[in-house]
């Protein structure tokens, strides 16, 4: 931080680079630090030494320099006193510099940007749109915004969020949120009597019953509707004479082994795409509603990919600008049709198959055997498979069994 400091003082004072050559060269140097003048980047070259030096500590070496018989001769002038003296004809020049540091000082006055972090629950989507009914959006005047009232309203207008932070740094609106992790709320419990029916055909294998009276044993083979567990409890008195049946909503977990196939069409032919090589960088510059794109124009016929990398124009870190960079970049390529080779074909078919393996897992079903195999029919290839299930097969149905 220091050395960033020391830079901008002495450019804003202006400095000079001094070629140091005579007779005691190092009795001058040791004069200026006597009389605590600053010299840096000093370094031996051409059978003399060079250094740089402010002007103002330059005005001040001239008795040091007949002291100690030496000569000096200026290489070069840096800084902003001499910057402004070459320049001070060009007056175009110079109110566009004053014209660029306006428009930032009017641009700091506007929010560019807005960060949401901590929500889980609510996507950065709902909030904008919330904080835009608030008349809180992109390029609204910080002045009349109260971070404090901000925060008192999201809290109350959404009660899972327990936590709220909103602050203004730069251009940017920074909101940070903390979300409840326990249900505000507890679901009522649907209690309208039902039974449990099979959803699909096949062997029960194991049963959890909570409620309700099952109609089958393991090892039944059951078809697709057959009633699993009916809804309704039995009531006996003393003499085991029935006397009473109380409708209960049927809760059970009944897994049985079913069996699952498909069937997935592959063409003989496949369309493949492969890139010339050639390539075209443009760069699309987004002010506001205008857009400014810099790139060169198509050749040829093939048809080319296009990709864009969007950035928001930033000036020291949360200073944002309502400007966004895309740096574009299109590859030109053919496509082609080919018949599938075996090799393609087999990606193709374990690619398929896998896929519907990933599907079965998301829904909690164990494998117990798979298979697939290619077969060849008029219209292109079909790739079949075979799938030995464990799953619950239970599904609720009101009303019917429990009226009977």
């Amino acid at each position: 931080m220091s050395g960033l400091k020391d830079t901008l003082k002495h450019y804003f004072q202006g400095y000079l680079r001094i070629r140091l050559k005579g007779f005691s060269p190092e009795r001058f140097l040791n004069l200026c630090m006597a009389k605590q003048i600053e010299i840096w980047d000093l370094k031996y070259q051409d059978d003399g030494y060079q250094f740089l030096i402010c002007i103002k500590d330059y005005r001040r070496v001239k008795p040091l320099v007949r002291k100690a018989q030496v000569r000096l001769r200026i290489l070069g002038r840096y800084g902003l006193p001499f910057f402004l003296y070459r320049n001070r004809k060009r007056k175009l020049y110079a109110t566009g510099i004053v014209s660029f540091f306006l428009v930032l000082l009017v641009m700091s006055q506007f929010i560019w940007d807005i960060t949401i972090e901590g929500n889980y629950q609510f996507t950065d989507d709902t909030l904008l749109h919330y904080l835009d009914s608030l008349n809180i959006r992109y390029g609204r005047p910080k002045i009349g915004i109260d971070c404090d009232q901000l925060e008192e309203s999201i809290r109350s207008d959404y009660p899972e969020i327990i936590w709220v932070s909103a602050r203004i740094s730069g251009t940017r609106l920074m909101i940070k949120v903390k979300e409840n992790e326990v249900m505000s709320t507890i679901p009522q419990k649907d209690n309208v009597p039902r039974d449990l029916v099979a959803e699909k055909s096949g062997t029960i294998t194991r049963m959890i019953i909570r409620r309700g009276k099952s109609q089958i044993g393991i090892g039944d083979s059951v078809e697709e509707g057959t009633l699993l567990v009916r809804g309704a409890v039995p009531i006996y008195n003393d003499s085991e004479e029935l006397i009473h049946e109380q409708l209960v909503r049927a809760d059970a977990d009944i897994y049985a082994i079913t069996s699952e196939s498909y069937r997935e069409k592959v063409p003989f032919l496949t369309l493949s795409r492969t890139e010339t090589g050639r390539k075209r960088h443009g760069i699309r510059l987004r002010l506001g509603g205008l857009s400014f794109l810099w790139m060169l124009p198509t050749l040829g016929e093939n048809p080319w990919e296009i990709t864009s990398r969007s950035c928001q124009v930033t000036v020291l870190g949360d200073f944002y600008l309502p400007i966004w960079v895309d740096q574009i970049l299109a590859k030109e390529y053919q496509t082609s049709e080919h018949f599938l080779t075996e090799e393609e074909l087999n990606l193709e078919k374990d690619k398929i198959h896998q896929k519907k393996m990933e599907n079965l897992h998301q829904k909690g079903v164990q494998i117990l055997q798979n298979s697939v195999k290619i077969c060849k029919e008029d219209s292109g290839w079909i790739i079949q498979g075979d799938f030995l299930l464990e799953e619950q097969i239970g599904i609720g149905k009101e009303g019917e069994q429990i009226a009977e």
